[in-house]
């Protein structure tokens, strides 16, 4: 009896001792639960300042659970995310745990934003490990992937990967037919060449213009070279090369004959990489709404 005394003492001193710790812990995690869905509030309505104060206290994480701190790390990711600060999203979306339910989203998220920020190597190694639970998943993994393919001019891999297309998910197939319009598009911009429409404007002014697809500065940057060429002409067989007037229009013609060479290298360059950038960007474009389709 006296045993048995001694043990129920023993028992009532430890519940004693432990309620309030494990009622503190309820507690602490009760309120992470509520900051978490109020920091969500305010991420939905666009209140991304005022979100990342609060996803930055420091004893919010550690007073968070696991699950929490995979919380944390998700809305820290997507805030970024709808500020356009992908570098700093991709750090936290990478932080989310495989067990954690924002895994997924943050994943195919993530690799968005590598393929949007040109970090295409990391985007493949990304890509390769994206959890597929079914095939709306594969379906889309495959559409990342061809798609960063193509942003590359990888034409036979992107051929690879986009054959393996079913178009039965309503979420991505209109942008997957549309990845095939692009892929012709890029490869019929024009790879002319800067030095040899330097050369034509060498030897009759603004024909490098014409070359380079640009017809209307032709005509515009071949008028000052013909007009201050005839009046150094003139004035040099009138009164011969130490003429102040002959010195004087030979000077300007120099000077646009010159930018006229100069003009037509780099409006080659500009033309081409100007349609480049549109195919791109109606590209990343539909990489990005089979995204929205399927996660929000």
């Amino acid at each position: 009896m006296h045993i048995k005394l001694i043990a129920a003492a023993r028992f009532i001193v430890w519940f004693a001792l432990c309620t309030p710790a494990m009622a503190q812990q309820t507690d602490s995690t009760k309120t992470v639960s509520d900051e978490l869905q109020f920091i969500d509030y305010l991420i939905n309505n666009r209140e991304f300042d005022d979100a990342l104060v609060l996803l930055r206290q420091p004893e919010l994480l550690t007073q968070a659970n696991t699950e929490q701190t995979d919380s944390i790390h998700y809305l820290m990711g997507w805030t970024f995310y709808n500020m356009k600060q992908l570098d700093s999203s991709i750090v936290y979306f990478k932080k989310i745990s495989p067990t954690s339910p924002a895994y997924v989203k943050g994943s195919y998220y993530k690799t968005f934003e590598l393929l949007y920020s040109g970090r295409y190597a990391e985007a493949e190694v990304a890509i390769s490990n994206l959890p597929v639970q079914d095939s709306l998943q594969q379906e889309l993994r495959l559409f990342q992937q061809s798609t960063g393919y193509l942003l590359q001019k990888k034409y036979a891999l992107f051929d690879s990967a986009a054959s393996q297309f079913t178009y039965t998910n309503f979420a991505c197939a209109t942008e997957q037919k549309n990845l095939f319009t692009y892929r012709n598009e890029l490869k019929k911009v024009k790879q002319r060449s800067p030095v040899l429409a330097g050369v034509f404007s060498a030897v009759l002014p603004g024909s490098g213009k014409l070359y380079a697809g640009y017809k209307g500065q032709a005509i515009a940057t071949l008028m000052p070279c013909v007009v201050f060429g005839a009046v150094a002409v003139e004035n040099y067989i009138k009164d011969g090369p130490k003429d102040a007037k002959f010195i004087a229009a030979a000077s300007v013609f120099s000077i646009f004959y010159v930018g006229n060479i100069w003009g037509s290298v780099m409006s080659v360059k500009t033309i081409r990489t100007q349609r480049n950038n549109e195919i791109y960007n109606s590209i990343l474009l539909d990489l990005h709404i089979p995204l929205r389709r399927i996660f929000n």
